[in-house]
């Protein structure tokens, strides 16, 4: 009785805590030079990689998915005071040309195909955003089947130097008895279980901030 009396203060603590406003801070130097931000893209197999491996492959996300996640990276770009950036549609359209220059050539590598664009776009900067899994949640906000899952690649590609960096989130929701570490984030979502979204947005959010955006 006396562990699930403690286990509820803390809940009802964090749960406070999390209510509270927090100064956002970038975990680094906000990068210099001109950005572009590509739109979500979803690789169902593993040369669409810019790094790492799929399970498995030939499962994209469902319909909508790459759309609300657009949205969400949007929001979260403007929430974060980032605003001079070329947009997702402006590299689109570069993505087009790309493509178009490569018909009939040999498959490019995903590297070689979005340093491509950037290049095309003439950006100094160009973040590439990847889903490559997602799995949403079978049941409700008080209990579940199944937790929602999802993993997002976020690279910001130097053009100059032809390199990049990799800011990675994977994850599937757990439950407070599962795991204590994670009590503060399970708070802050109001002690429920979240959807796929919801877990992508959080991870947008920290990722972004991870690369100084």
């Amino acid at each position: 009785m006396m562990k699930v009396f403690l286990l509820s203060a803390l809940c009802c603590s964090l749960l406070l805590a999390a209510g509270c406003g927090s100064k956002r801070t970038a975990a680094v130097p906000r990068p210099e030079g001109k950005l572009a931000v590509a739109g979500f893209s979803n690789p169902i197999y593993n040369w669409q990689l810019l790094a790492g491996y799929l399970e498995e492959e030939g499962h994209p996300v469902p319909d909508g998915t790459l759309e609300a996640l657009d949205s969400i990276l949007t929001d979260t770009l403007r929430r974060h005071q980032v605003f001079d950036y070329i947009t997702p549609d402006a590299v689109k359209q570069c993505q087009e040309v790309v493509v178009f220059e490569q018909s009939g050539l040999p498959k490019l590598s995903a590297w070689k195909y979005w340093l491509g664009v950037a290049k095309c776009i003439q950006a100094d900067l160009l973040l590439v955003p990847q889903v490559t899994h997602w799995s949403e949640r079978v049941g409700s906000t008080s209990g579940v089947e199944a937790p929602a899952s999802v993993a997002i690649d976020f690279f910001l590609i130097d053009v100059k130097n032809e390199r990049m960096t990799r800011a990675r989130y994977e994850e599937t929701q757990e439950s407070l008895m599962e795991n204590l570490l994670t009590a503060k984030k399970f708070a802050s979502r109001g002690g429920q279980w979240v959807t796929a979204t919801r877990l992508a947005s959080d991870g947008i959010d920290e990722k972004l901030t991870e690369l100084g955006l």
